[in-house]
């Protein structure tokens, strides 16, 4: 008998048609260390999809970095560089 995959509550957008990379209890808990308050499941799905999105433009900005210093592994710096240059 074939085993199913667990189910994991609150890893997919609403939509099911992808998945967050960051779990949506771990925002809630990032949520509540900024806040005493109550966060929704909508909060902290939101959450997620913002700093996947922020996550995905860092690591492509890093990655320019990379390529142009001519090194095949990307490194703290570049993730820093990357940052200071996004937040500009």
């Amino acid at each position: 008998m074939r085993r199913q995959q667990a189910k994991i509550p609150g890893c997919f957008y609403e939509d099911k048609r992808k998945m967050t990379e960051f779990l949506i209890a771990t925002m809630a808990r990032l949520i509540k260390k900024a806040a005493k308050v109550r966060v929704s499941r909508d909060a902290a799905l939101e959450l997620s999809i913002v700093l996947e999105d922020y996550a995905v433009r860092v690591a492509r900005e890093a990655l320019k970095l990379t390529e142009h210093r001519g090194a095949k592994t990307l490194s703290k710096e570049d993730i820093k560089a990357a940052v200071s240059a996004i937040s500009k």
